[in-house]
């Protein structure tokens, strides 16, 4: 969580004068750089990044003459092989970050 400062809000003090000398229109994405909500209207949204980890477990079939050539074959499965099922329920939120 950022840190406060009494007279500068989120933005350390020392680019406090530099964001304030910057191009009309610079300052405020300067400024979001450390409040992403700054001067936006009350419910804007904005485009978050969410980093997500899960488990999912899914089925492919191959044809193969014996278990040895079914594991071989199944070596060189790519996840576009696979029929996908759920998971949905074990995904772990790892962070949410405004997007650059």
């Amino acid at each position: 969580m950022t840190q406060l400062d009494r007279s500068t809000g989120p933005v350390p003090r020392d680019r406090f004068l530099e964001i304030a000398n910057l191009p009309f229109g610079q300052a405020a994405k300067a400024i979001r750089k450390y409040d992403p909500m700054w001067g936006r209207e009350e419910g804007e949204k904005i485009s978050w990044r969410v980093e997500c980890s899960g488990t999912m477990t899914g089925t492919a079939h191959v044809e193969a003459a014996s278990e040895e050539e079914a594991m071989e074959l199944a070596d060189m499965l790519t996840a576009a092989d696979v029929d996908w099922d759920g998971g949905h329920d074990d995904i772990e939120v790892i962070s949410v970050a405004v997007d650059p």
